[in-house]
């Protein structure tokens, strides 16, 4: 299974994705510490216990970039709904997937542990939003319930080292 940890907001002043479009953006993300810590808490748990299959950030480039990244580290895909992702607002696709707000993490569980996991984030915002999947795609459905990407891991993966191919 493939979790979401942590709430998104329209926060992308400043981000990849903005920078990329030619952006500044105002509204930069703003980390909540006492939120943060009961996250971080509860995270650290179900990783002492074992629970946690992967465990990545989602910092710069947002929720996609550090999908994409879980996803090539296990030379697996991915089946992703981002109407499933907690979010602040009724956010866009673009605006779910590259968000860069802090404290939040894409976390993989294997189904022998997913009650237990599920059990150790009580009270915190977090959702089961896909499946890790063996067919090597990255297949995201977007607020419409429409398909919005369908990409293969390795093309993917190839353009994200195309900048250090040098």
């Amino acid at each position: 299974m493939v979790y979401v940890l942590g709430v998104t907001r329209a926060e992308l002043g400043g981000s990849e994705y903005y920078a990329l479009l030619g952006h500044l953006g105002n509204r930069v993300p703003r980390v909540d510490a006492v939120a943060a810590r009961r996250l971080y808490e509860a995270l650290a748990d179900a990783s002492a216990r074992g629970l946690v299959a992967s465990c990545h950030d989602c910092s710069d480039g947002g929720l996609g970039v550090a999908l994409a990244e879980t996803a090539f580290a296990g030379g697996l895909g991915m089946t992703i709904d981002l109407r499933l992702v907690p979010r602040a607002s009724d956010l866009r696709d673009d605006m779910t997937l590259f968000s860069e707000s802090a404290s939040r993490f894409v976390i993989t569980v294997h189904a022998e542990h997913v009650t237990a996991f599920e059990g150790t984030l009580q009270g915190l915002p977090w959702a089961g939003v896909g499946r890790v999947t063996a067919e090597g795609t990255l297949e995201v459905v977007g607020r419409s319930g429409a398909l919005i990407i369908d990409a293969a891991i390795d093309r993917l993966k190839a353009a994200w080292q195309k900048p250090l191919n040098w």
